[in-house]
């Protein structure tokens, strides 16, 4: 479930009568007739929230000529809630906002809060890790090896393989043990152009 589809859910929930109307269909299906009737509203006000909540994926429609019936489909809502069920997997959804759901599952199975478990072996997977790995660095235009490892340590305990891997991906170059990142590094993190390349920035 991308941030999309989940805003929309609780957005859709976020009205009074769209939660009457989900509250009915819970019970049993039922047509734009029959939740005019039981809640008092117009037949044009019930057909826009019906379609604002079969937009959100709540509802399924059964057609029986000349009507449609309604029920209220939970397991949207279901999924909507476990993928906020926690601190971590509010922090974990949260990062991978924009981020397509191959991203996403890539970063799921691999990091856990703030610790990368290990790295890909495929390297489509492998470049996904190493550029939320890169993220997760404090930015700067170089860093000193020392420097550098004892920040990947805190991610990853074997940060050797991960500077080499900076490396051999073209995220990075090495001189006299000093790494910058190069244009794909700084596009990794949304940094692009020789005006951020020429200075640092965000020094925590």
């Amino acid at each position: 479930m991308d941030m999309t589809q989940l805003v929309q859910i609780f957005k859709s929930l976020s009205e009074p009568n769209r939660i009457r109307i989900v509250a009915l269909l819970a019970d049993k299906p039922r047509c734009g007739q029959d939740l005019a009737t039981e809640l008092n509203l117009s037949s044009g006000t019930v057909s826009h929230h019906l379609n604002y909540l079969k937009k959100a994926g709540l509802l399924t429609e059964t057609v029986e000529h000349p009507f449609s019936f309604y029920s209220f489909d939970t397991k949207p809502l279901q999924v909507a809630m476990a993928t906020l069920s926690g601190p971590k997997k509010v922090q974990n959804f949260a990062k991978g906002a924009g981020l397509s759901d191959e991203k996403r599952k890539v970063l799921q199975t691999f990091f856990d809060g703030k610790r990368l478990l290990s790295l890909p072996v495929k390297r489509s997977k492998k470049e996904i890790v190493l550029e939320e790995v890169l993220r997760r660095l404090p930015r700067r235009k170089e860093y000193q090896e020392r420097q550098l490892s004892k920040w990947i340590e805190a991610i990853h305990e074997d940060f050797c393989t991960i500077r080499r891997e900076f490396i051999m991906g073209k995220y990075m170059s090495r001189e006299d043990g000093v790494y910058k990142l190069t244009d794909k590094g700084c596009a990794a993190i949304g940094r692009t152009g020789p005006g951020w390349r020429s200075s640092r920035v965000d020094e925590a």
